[in-house]
């Protein structure tokens, strides 16, 4: 198995093209040990990066599609962003010592946001990007001009902000802020794969275009008349027939429709009572859909760490 190469780096495609739950890696070669960028390839690439000597794994954020494979490394380091370094602790702890699917190893430090550090002799820096979650971050290779985008990643279902700490507006402008970002190539970690500039460029804003059509079909059915409890069967984020058949995807449909009308009202909209009705329907809490995190900054940072 081996991927497209820029420089000392390999994108690693997922299993099944990187769809969820698996995810594309970024292996980093360097003479004493390489770097592995996220770690949910599936058992597949999990088997060939085994024969990488990988000395180091960090973390973009704390979804398993991400981690999953991190404790299949135990001889590697682990590192995580700020916000997700107690989560993922709290994780590992919970897990069975004997599992090898537990969300992540044993996280031993903390790398920080917007400084310039060395991974396997190569030049690394990583961009908070808050939105898809609150500590995602973008990893960007500045000598190679290469940006790791990651989950805003140009898929034709659109962004996914579904997680408590998800928000709308902070993903359009950290996905905004990627084009003003120094890079060449832009790689994401979900079907897509690699893009060259003029490409991304073109293609960035058509991806967040599906954030405003979602909102404007959710607009349309409520002026329709539409009943809370009955919205998240309007296809407005996913197919019906998906909603009523698969509880995840019920769960996804609740948590976007109750962000974006959260959003509307941000936007001061009309929309306050219509969002009560919702989250009585739905037996929805606020701190469930809007969770505000403060970063772990226990722990040592990257200044402690043994770089390779």
């Amino acid at each position: 198995m081996t991927g497209e190469k820029i420089g000392p780096i390999e994108i690693i495609m997922g299993e099944k093209q990187s769809r969820a739950p698996y995810s594309t890696t970024l292996l980093i070669r360097g003479r004493q040990g390489s770097t592995l960028i996220d770690c949910g390839g599936g058992p597949a690439v999990y088997a060939y990066l085994r024969e990488q000597n990988i000395r180091q794994i960090l973390l973009t954020h704390f979804h398993p599609d991400h981690t999953s494979g991190a404790a299949l490394f135990p001889e590697a380091q682990v590192l995580t962003n700020p916000f997700d370094y107690g989560r993922l602790l709290n994780q590992a702890k919970r897990e069975a010592d004997d599992s090898p699917y537990r969300p992540v190893g044993p996280i031993q430090l903390i790398y920080p946001y917007h400084q310039l550090m060395t991974v396997s002799e190569t030049k690394l820096l990583m961009i908070h990007a808050p939105g898809h979650s609150d500590g995602f971050c973008c990893p960007y290779f500045p000598d190679l001009g290469v940006l790791m985008v990651g989950d805003i990643d140009l898929t034709s279902f659109g962004p996914w902000y579904f997680g408590p700490d998800s928000d709308i507006d902070q993903f359009i402008q950290s996905a905004q802020q990627t084009l003003e970002v120094d890079a060449k190539y832009f790689v994401t970690s979900h079907q897509k794969g690699m893009f060259e500039l003029a490409d991304y460029r073109q293609k960035l804003p058509q991806y967040l275009e599906i954030i405003e059509q979602r909102e404007a079909r959710l607009k349309q059915a409520v002026k329709r008349g539409c009943s809370p409890g009955e919205l998240v069967y309007e296809n407005i984020i996913y197919y019906a027939d998906n909603v009523r058949q698969t509880p995840w995807i019920l769960r996804n449909e609740q948590m976007g429709l109750a962000k974006h009308l959260l959003r509307l009202i941000d936007h001061g909209e009309p929309y306050a009572d219509y969002y009560a009705e919702f989250m009585q329907a739905h037996r929805l809490q606020r701190e469930q859909i809007r969770q505000l995190h403060q970063p772990s900054w226990y722990g040592r940072d990257w200044k402690g760490a043994n770089q390779k």
